[in-house]
């Protein structure tokens, strides 16, 4: 019975003011209404585009010899880097600039803070999203629809910029790296090259495979013919009808076939290397340099060649978004909703005027004058 007494004092409270309330309601509605009236129109231009893929300036890709298909639509990385890019100061100060929004937003550069609170307020007027189909909105409100759309136009193609501009940079740098290795290499080279003749010259090997098989054959031969001298002057030495001069130049003959042998085959000091000796010396040194100047060389020719393509893929042109949508001037307002403002208004300030009237009549009047009477 209490409650149903308590709920009965609040309804008959609320009807014995319902003059109150509805004045204090039409109040409202009267202040909020004016209140909105002199808020300005805002119109959202809307532009959508899609990142590029980063296959578009790799050389691998444009020239051929990758492993995987070539990409033209960018990936979440490449849409992450864009985003993160529309928030840079670079983009804000650019359209802070270029539409004089100092000016527009009625804020003195003489204030303190006054680029902040500039960049503040075109951060709220500026939204940038990923959409359901994986591209990128960039919105920008405004209260003249056709500045609205050129701002968010001009947005576009600055962020577009800076995005070609930092790739462009990284290529550029791998170009320097790539130029430096190259002119490393061409040095090495000449100098294993200059290297590699002067050991030939040294050595008097020219050839490897020719002349070691021209010594092995020269060798195997000399060693036949000399067997055969040896045998043939011990059997003329034996006769005695033969003639003293023909054994001495048979003998002569031997000493000299022996001296070549000697030649070929013994070794001596470094500096007098000669022969089959002065080959196996000198054939491992030729060999190493003939070695390295290949693997540095082939190295070097596909160095020149990714350099080569690196600065075709540098030079050709390169657009970071694919635009699906321009922005144009739009039509609508999208804000402020004055209709909901003002209901909202009205509803808040009878609700909370009821919220009075209730509490003002349960509170108790004897202790209240029995407050103010002491």
């Amino acid at each position: 019975m209490k409650e149903k007494d308590q709920v009965a004092n609040i309804v008959s409270a609320l009807y014995r003011n319902r003059k109150r309330l509805i004045y204090l309601g039409l109040i409202a509605f009267v202040i909020s209404a004016a209140i909105t009236l002199l808020m300005p129109n805002y119109y959202q231009a809307t532009t959508v585009f899609y990142p590029t893929s980063e296959d578009l300036i790799k050389p691998e890709k444009l020239f051929g010899g990758a492993q995987t298909d070539l990409r033209f639509y960018g990936t979440d990385a490449e849409m992450d880097r864009l985003i993160a890019m529309a928030q840079s100061p670079e983009l804000y100060d650019y359209l802070i600039e270029e539409f004089d929004l100092t000016e527009r937003y009625g804020i003195s550069k003489d204030s303190r803070q006054w680029r902040t609170r500039v960049r503040n307020q075109l951060d709220k007027n500026l939204t940038i999203r990923k959409t359901r189909f994986d591209g990128i909105e960039l919105s920008i409100e405004d209260t003249d629809p056709e500045i609205a759309a050129h701002m968010a136009n001009s947005a576009r193609q600055r962020l577009a910029s800076i995005a070609e501009r930092v790739l462009k940079s990284a290529q550029r740098s791998m170009i320097e790296t790539l130029e430096e290795t190259v002119a490393e290499k061409e040095l090495m080279v000449s100098v294993l090259r200059d290297s590699l003749i002067r050991t030939r010259q040294y050595y008097g090997i020219y050839n490897i495979d020719a002349q070691s098989e021209h010594f092995a054959g020269l060798i195997s031969q000399l060693e036949t013919d000399l067997e055969k001298e040896r045998v043939k002057f011990d059997i003329l030495s034996a006769n005695p009808r033969i003639s003293r001069d023909t054994l001495t130049f048979i003998e002569a003959n031997l000493r000299g076939m022996e001296q070549q042998y000697r030649f070929l085959t013994e070794s001596g000091d470094e500096e007098e290397l000669s022969g089959l000796r002065r080959m196996n010396v000198g054939m491992p040194l030729i060999q190493m340099l003939q070695s390295q100047h290949y693997r540095e060389y082939t190295q070097l020719d596909y160095d020149r060649m990714r350099l080569k393509n690196l600065r075709a893929a540098y030079r050709a042109p390169f657009k970071a978004v694919f635009v699906i949508q321009e922005a144009y001037p739009p039509d609508r307002k999208v804000r402020p909703k004055r209709s909901l403002i003002v209901l909202a208004s009205v509803f808040f300030v009878v609700f909370f005027g009821a919220l009075g009237i209730v509490a003002a009549e349960s509170i108790d009047k004897d202790a209240i004058k029995k407050i103010t009477s002491s």
